[in-house]
């Protein structure tokens, strides 16, 4: 048995992880993507202290041989439900059963889609919530970008290098992402910022976007659309467990604990004023030290 299984390798997760090899805590980390989580999707990061414009994926990369090196147990596999027992927990993935007494959530968050009716049958046929991932199909091509935060702005940023031409697609007339990246955008060629819009029909042709209808009655001809109109807890999973707001965020108190004494959730997927990389690494710290002091 294992005195904690972290649910999740993103930074909150795996900043757990090594606090808890460090306090001498029998550990295990699961995840069932890629280590660093949406790490991965991030071009470039600047706002983390001690890194200068490092990329995502190499971030993760580093965090990932930190676990591999510190010899922290971890298994890439799918967490289907956590069953509560009187005397302990069990994980149960698409692989195998893992008992603890501690559980962390560190599940993170799943894009937010505009809910059109073909949307899902266009995911990876032209509409991506990726510009990391899938930038790079749209070479010399026409996209629109559609949201109004730092995402928006940033992955904006990082299609300018790539596309010929990119329509921002503003649901306000506002944007509140950094005023720095606003700035360079506004400062690029070819991009387009059009405001106070949304996106009111997809149009296909042999199964990929062709155009899309704006609710001005403006239409725009595009290879591709990427979408960034925010996040949601990645939570579906313990919605059993009656931890759970109407907006899928664990409810914890001031230790991190959930109503639901030994299991604990950090980073996105609870509320906070602030949700940053740091601020996951934050809560990882403090959830492992308070686990740290029971068992102790």
């Amino acid at each position: 048995m294992y005195d904690l299984i972290v649910i999740g390798m993103g930074i909150g997760g795996i900043t757990a992880g090594i606090y808890a090899k460090r306090g001498n805590l029998n550990v295990l980390l699961l995840d069932s993507g890629m280590p660093g989580g949406m790490l991965n999707n991030i071009e470039q990061i600047s706002n983390y202290p001690g890194l200068l414009n490092v990329k995502g994926s190499d971030f993760a990369e580093k965090l990932f041989s930190q676990v591999k090196d510190l010899e922290i147990p971890y298994k890439l596999e799918s967490v289907k439900e956590i069953k509560v027992l009187e005397d302990k927990k069990v994980v149960v993935t698409n692989k195998g059963e893992y008992e603890s007494q501690n559980i962390i959530i560190a599940t993170g968050t799943k894009p937010k889609y505009l809910g059109l009716d073909n949307e899902k049958d266009l995911l990876g046929r032209g509409i991506s919530t990726c510009a990391t991932c899938d930038g790079a199909f749209y070479k010399d091509k026409v996209v629109a970008v559609v949201g109004s935060g730092s995402s928006a702005l940033q992955e904006s940023l990082y299609l300018a290098k790539i596309v010929k031409k990119i329509y921002l697609l503003n649901r306000k007339d506002v944007f509140k992402g950094e005023k720095i990246l606003e700035k360079k955008v506004k400062s690029k060629e070819n991009i387009e910022i059009i405001c106070n819009v949304n996106i009111k029909e997809y149009h296909e042709k042999e199964g990929k976007i062709e155009k899309i209808t704006l609710d001005n009655g403006q239409e725009l001809e595009v290879d591709g659309i990427f979408i960034y109109i925010g996040y949601k807890p990645n939570t579906e999973i313990f919605r059993d467990l009656n931890i759970l707001d109407d907006q899928g965020y664990v409810m914890v108190d001031d230790k991190y604990q959930a109503n639901i004494p030994g299991i604990y959730a950090i980073g996105d997927v609870i509320k906070k004023d602030i949700y940053q990389l740091v601020t996951a690494a934050n809560d990882g710290i403090y959830a492992v030290s308070n686990i740290s002091k029971i068992n102790n």
